[in-house]
């Protein structure tokens, strides 16, 4: 199994999957896309994602020729995108990409193990019947979108494909769309905890359009489990996107906090760590009732005569209240352990 897929799959386990987004940032440049692969193989991502289209099949012309005229300009060939696919894998990154057109899924599913499902695309149905029904992971992004609206989708995706709610292979990320605008008090990262809380069975990740990486490390400390952050070499270009990618050093120091804070999470329980909080250091910690001074057998215990100390040794401290009241049946000294065959 290709490394990076593995490192997919782990994410069911607390590891955190990490995707370059480079979308659109190549500009229509294919030598650029490659480098800027290369780029991000370097930061130790799990996967690259790109954006497939065609101009004619995701925009009106006539309603709107500015946003078409982009998307021609920003278009790669099949071959290149396919060429992309097999250099990704050669250097042990998932390839993965939005996919905007039907005809464009059937044609690069074999190239992909993970299908990424753009916010815009949120309600688009008919791109959502044929991605389900590949039977392969689905990340969907919920930029734009209500609570409602998400519930819809994933009602719908699990009309056509159940199994993919079922083994928990639908991921919801987060998302606010920053085109062109990124404030950081429009990033609502609390938002992962209301997804958290109304799909608690869904794995969910975060889709950042921040500045700098800070909003993604607190994403995964909140448990956000696929982070995907734009990716350039350049964010001073002009293309909007790039102006809220990481850049190569920010790319690599977010994969090396996101590896420390998901160390530093550990795992969803409450429970002494074994490794450490050893029965004996638990013993040193606790404290057990002793007496404050010495007292000959016959003596009765009360609150006055009594006190707590570490070593938790003979009865637990817990037991204080209910061993008020009873005698000793010998002498004890002071700070001497009490155990329950030396009372009445």
């Amino acid at each position: 199994m290709n490394k990076s897929l593995e490192n997919f799959e782990k994410i069911y386990f607390g590891r955190v999957f990490i995707i370059a987004e480079i979308g659109s940032n190549h500009e229509g440049n294919f030598e650029y896309a490659k480098k800027l692969l290369s780029d991000a193989a370097k930061c130790g991502v799990d996967a690259v994602k790109f954006q497939i289209y065609k101009g004619d099949k995701i925009v009106s012309k006539i309603e709107s020729p500015e946003r078409y005229n982009h998307f021609k300009r920003f278009e790669l060939t099949d071959d290149e995108f396919i060429e992309l696919a097999k250099l990704a894998e050669k250097k042990g990154l998932l390839f993965m990409s939005s996919i905007w057109d039907i005809d464009a899924v059937h044609k690069f599913d074999p190239y992909l193990k993970i299908h990424k499902v753009g916010s815009g695309d949120l309600t688009n149905y008919p791109i959502l019947e044929i991605i389900a029904k590949k039977n392969k992971p689905i990340i969907l992004s919920t930029a734009m979108s209500t609570l409602e609206e998400i519930k819809d989708a994933v009602n719908f995706i699990s009309t056509v494909n159940s199994n993919l709610i079922k083994n928990k292979k639908l991921i919801l990320m987060h998302c606010v769309a920053m085109y062109g605008n990124p404030k950081d008090e429009y990033a609502n990262l609390l938002s992962i905890r209301k997804l958290q809380d109304e799909f608690p069975n869904f794995i969910i990740g975060y889709s950042d359009h921040t500045r700098g990486i800070y909003a993604c490390e607190l994403a995964i400390a909140m448990g956000a489990k696929v982070i995907e952050k734009h990716f350039t070499d350049d964010k001073s270009r002009e293309f909007r996107d790039h102006h809220i990618a990481a850049d190569l050093e920010e790319m690599k120091e977010l994969v090396k906090k996101a590896r420390r804070i998901e160390t530093l999470l550990g795992k969803y329980e409450k429970k002494p760590i074994e490794e450490i909080e050893t029965p004996e250091r638990i013993k040193e910690f606790r404290r057990a009732v002793y007496l404050k001074k010495d007292a000959s057998a016959g003596t009765i215990l009360t609150k006055e005569n009594l006190i707590t100390l570490r070593p938790n040794v003979g009865i637990d401290a817990r037991r204080f209240y209910s061993i008020l009241g009873k005698r000793l049946k010998k002498d004890k000294k002071a700070f001497e352990a009490i155990y329950e065959e030396d009372l009445e």
